[in-house]
């Protein structure tokens, strides 16, 4: 704050940042820097840690009270009608500003690139297509699942996995990097603390640009793996397994473009459908025995299973 000197970290809601920065000392509000061609103060997506004890005694000191504000929106340019009611608000991230001067130097933020926590699906695709064409981020069900992917293979890649990326393609007008197609389930491994330990030797772990690997269980771990096709492998609870020299190759799974009014909407909205051709399928179960693989030697997997196109 400008006129006292007090600092503070908290959010602040779209809407009010410029005003709030023209009156704490930056007269021409939120700029883009001139190298980086973005806004010098890091953007949030509202997700917020409290800890209970201060979060109570703050409750208990206000009694539950937070600073209001209304967000008019208008239907036309002149700002003279409204296009919808508009309603008095309170915001979850304005917590901050009512703890006192020693509560809020405890206030911090964790920043982390936005490929690896924050891409909504929440556009229309013929929307996407337009804000795609002006180097902004489409926000469409293609690319939150792409971005998925892509954030998977980008941690896999840090850790020393060796991942290749797929050429970029396009579905619905909205252009992706389609894969390879990487889904680690929550039970396997969910921080990048917990992929070092699933994969111990990540040197030994490599994956072709087309291909697609689900993981699921914790009790697994690869230690060397070499994958061209698709993958399955699932760990049931209580049971435990290594893949160690594994060679899969198949005809894998493939994305079929598909914009037909006549299919199911989770479709229309991606562009495509996936065509699992071919999926090799390794299953550790909790009595000791394993479906699909023998963990003697190198070995080269022949497909399991033939799934159909949707």
């Amino acid at each position: 704050k400008a006129s006292t000197g007090e600092e503070r970290t908290i959010n602040v809601e779209y809407n009010q940042l410029d005003p709030l920065l023209r009156a704490n000392g930056y007269p021409d509000g939120d700029v883009n820097d001139e190298k980086t061609g973005f806004s010098p103060f890091p953007g949030n997506i509202n997700q917020l840690l409290f800890q209970l004890k201060p979060y109570s005694k703050a409750l208990q000191r206000t009694k539950g009270a937070m600073p209001e504000f209304v967000n008019p929106k208008y239907a036309d340019a002149a700002k003279t009608i409204f296009k919808k009611p508009t309603r008095l608000e309170c915001m979850m991230q304005d917590f901050p500003t009512i703890l006192d001067t020693q509560e809020s130097k405890q206030v911090g933020f964790t920043s982390i690139a936005a490929e690896l926590c924050f891409s909504p699906v929440k556009n229309a695709t013929a929307d996407g297509v337009a804000l795609q064409s002006k180097g902004t981020a489409p926000g469409v069900a293609a690319t939150g699942e792409a971005d998925q992917y892509a954030a998977i293979r980008k941690i896999m890649t840090s850790i020393g996995c060796q991942v290749e990326e797929a050429a970029p393609d396009t579905y619905s007008g909205i252009t992706v990097v389609p894969g390879p197609e990487i889904v680690l389930k929550p039970s396997f491994a969910v921080c990048p603390a917990e992929y070092k330990k699933q994969f111990p030797e990540p040197s030994k772990i490599k994956i072709s640009a087309r291909s697609s690997l689900v993981l699921k269980g914790s009790g697994v771990i690869i230690e060397s793996l070499d994958l061209d096709g698709a993958l399955v492998i699932e760990c049931e609870e209580g049971a435990t397994g290594v893949i160690r020299d594994l060679v899969v190759q198949n005809k894998g799974w493939v994305k079929v473009v598909d914009d037909s009014s006549d299919s199911p909407e989770y479709i229309r909205i991606r562009g495509y459908h996936l065509n699992k051709t071919e999926t090799k399928t390794i299953t550790f179960k909790k009595d000791g025995s394993i479906d699909g693989y023998s963990p003697v030697g190198s070995q080269v997997a022949e497909t399991k299973e033939e799934v159909k196109a949707p």
